[in-house]
């Protein structure tokens, strides 16, 4: 480093009028630029050196200036970067979302202990790997996951994203992020069927559609492997409605007709059973859809398994059609029409695992 160069530097260091020390700052960031390719690694790490001391006593818009300034730099001292990331929040912005001079070690310390903001800022990187992915599924809140999903630079391993539908489930702010995401495997990707809204379903169906019969059998499996897990123990009521669907099911009468009967009895667990068991859902994937009053989800799985029109309709008048249930006869019977039965029961081979899945579990 030249005489004048270093000279800066020094003055830097021990000039006590903050004025000054702003303008010296400006001058030795200029500098720093324009040695850009004639800096040794001292040379270098004396800049940073100076620069993280001179920069701990400025003010904000110092600093916001400086975070600005450098973001962007291949060759950003590495020591200032991890200062300023770990700043407040406007300060920290650029750095955390484009600086190059931050590793995985540092980003990951950043998700660990600072804000939400930060986070959110750091799942906007241009590359993100998996590892700092994981440490945002882990500590980020909502919008910070929606980021990182939304973000296609972003590696995202597969236990992360099995935790990132696990939230996609409980809110429908995620949905669209977790949907459209091109690596998002396609046995939790169908796992969101009964969650998103229709839009979102007809990607999946599409999704489905796109594959071959070997991918989905691959994926198939996988959801088998994610669902072996205990269901739990069952209260007596539900054994004894499960027992008495196994029966009906047995002497084949099992079908809509006795589901109707069931609803208008009022037997409710009674009839969850039954229609899980005779669309190929689980429980709790049935009893989910019909509290969401979920009209679409309903003709899906009735398409898929072949239920007749008519009962279709009666069934969603009864359990999800409300108090105008009546004047809407008409146009879920549309609905039902509008379902592909292909697409259907295509979807419908995953929920067939989950169901078996859990029926071993219990």
């Amino acid at each position: 480093m030249s005489q004048s160069r270093f000279a800066k530097l020094v003055d830097l260091a021990k000039a006590s009028d903050s004025e000054q020390r702003r303008e010296l700052l400006r001058e030795v960031t200029d500098l720093f630029f324009e040695s850009r390719g004639a800096r040794g690694d001292r040379e270098s790490a004396l800049f940073d050196e100076v620069l993280q001391l001179v920069a701990a006593e400025m003010q904000d818009g110092v600093l916001a200036e400086l975070a600005e300034k450098f973001a962007d730099a291949d060759d950003a001292p590495v020591g200032l970067m991890r200062d300023l990331a770990n700043h407040s929040f406007e300060i920290a912005a650029p750095v955390l979302q484009r600086s190059k001079a931050l590793d995985d070690q540092t980003l990951m310390e950043v998700v660990n202990y600072q804000s939400q903001q930060h986070i959110k800022s750091v799942a906007q990187r241009e590359t993100i790997s998996e590892a700092v992915s994981a440490v945002i599924v882990r500590f980020g809140d909502d919008h910070a996951l929606d980021a990182l999903i939304r973000n296609d630079g972003a590696k995202i391993s597969r236990t992360s994203m099995e935790a990132a539908v696990d939230r996609a489930r409980r809110n429908d702010m995620l949905h669209a992020g977790v949907v459209r995401r091109k690596d998002i495997p396609l046995d939790l990707l169908n796992e969101l069927y009964f969650v998103v809204e229709a839009g979102l379903r007809d990607q999946i169906l599409q999704r489905n559609a796109s594959v071959d019969p070997a991918t989905l059998d691959a994926a198939l499996s996988r959801t088998r492997d994610r669902l072996r897990q205990s269901a739990g123990e069952m209260s007596a009521e539900a054994q004894k409605a499960m027992t008495f669907i196994q029966q009906k099911k047995n002497s084949g009468e099992l079908n809509a007709r006795l589901l109707v009967s069931l609803y208008r009895e009022a037997k409710q667990s009674y009839f969850l059973y039954g229609l899980a068991e005779l669309t190929n859902l689980d429980h709790d994937t049935a009893a989910e859809l019909i509290e969401r009053k979920d009209i679409d989800g309903l003709a899906m799985v009735c398409r898929a398994a072949d239920i007749e029109r008519p009962l279709f309709v009666t069934l969603a008048v009864l359990a999800c059609g409300g108090d105008k249930a009546m004047a809407q006869a008409e146009e879920f019977g549309r609905m039902y029409n509008s379902v592909p039965v292909e697409a259907a029961q295509r979807a419908m081979r995953f929920f067939k695992v989950r169901k078996t899945a859990n029926s071993r579990a219990a």
